[in-house]
């Protein structure tokens, strides 16, 4: 399925920042679009790698540019990949090892598993 095909124009970054923080905290998976390929992903935490935002999930469907489990696999997306995203009735899906691959993946959580919630205001992108 092609991005326009799903009636989607680009998001703004902040936007999706938002979208997928509220997925985090109330476990909703989400439909994204990233490299433009659409996915449908359970997000687990917002954070740093480095001096990019990026976003861990656990991707369970859609299209992987390095393919995809049966099952499902872990995704560390830098928001600026992510084009459109939007909630979705899925029900919200975590891998195994998620916190070794929280570890690996994020130098500092914004939001998601081990971050503290005052943390999130002054690292939250511009």
């Amino acid at each position: 399925m092609k991005p326009m095909q799903m009636g989607a124009g680009r998001m703004d970054h902040l936007t999706i920042f938002d979208i997928l923080k509220d997925a985090i905290e109330h476990r909703r998976s989400v439909r994204v679009i990233a490299g433009e390929i659409w996915r449908d992903v359970s997000p687990l935490a917002l954070g740093y790698k480095g001096d990019k935002v990026k976003c861990l999930a656990y991707q369970f469907h859609g299209r992987s540019a390095s393919g995809i489990a049966p099952d499902g696999g872990w995704r560390c997306f830098a928001l600026d990949e992510i084009s459109w995203a939007k909630p979705i009735d899925d029900p919200w899906q975590v891998g195994h090892n998620a916190v070794a691959k929280l570890e690996a993946s994020l130098d500092t959580v914004i939001c998601g598993t081990g971050a503290k919630p005052h943390a999130a205001d002054h690292l939250r992108p511009r």
